[in-house]
C-alpha cells in the first residue's frame, strides 16, 4: 500500500482503495506513522524537504512542491487517513511551482 500510496502523491493518478472527495483530493485510510513515513519517503524521492503547515500530535498536514503545481498531504491520527489534494499553480498569477 506504501508503494501505490506514494505513486499516487507523486503522480496524482492511477486507481488506489481511496475515497475520491473530488477529482484534485483522495482520502486513504491508513495508520498515522505510515502516513508520516510516506511523506519522509516522497520528500526523499524528490530530494526536497516538505513545508511544514501543521505539525501536532494529532495532525501533521505539509505542502510538497511539484513539477505543475503543490500536493498538500494531512495526516490525521484520529481518524487514521491521510488526505491528499492536488493544488496547480493559476496561469494568471504568473508563478510556477519550481524554486
Amino acid at each position: 500500500m506504501r508503494r501505490l500510496a506514494i505513486a499516487f502523491l507523486l503522480g496524482m493518478t492511477g486507481s488506489l482503495s481511496v475515497h475520491a472527495e473530488d477529482v484534485n483530493t483522495r482520502v486513504v485510510t491508513m495508520p498515522y506513522s505510515e502516513c508520516l513515513a510516506i511523506i519522509d519517503e516522497t520528500a526523499g524521492e524528490i530530494g526536497e524537504a516538505p513545508v511544514k503547515l501543521v505539525n501536532t500530535n494529532d495532525e501533521t498536514k505539509v505542502r510538497i512542491n511539484a513539477s505543475d503545481g503543490f500536493v498538500t498531504v494531512s495526516c490525521e491520527r484520529s481518524g487514521n487517513r491521510m488526505v491528499l489534494t492536488k493544488s496547480p499553480v493559476p496561469d494568471a498569477a504568473g508563478l510556477t511551482a519550481a524554486r
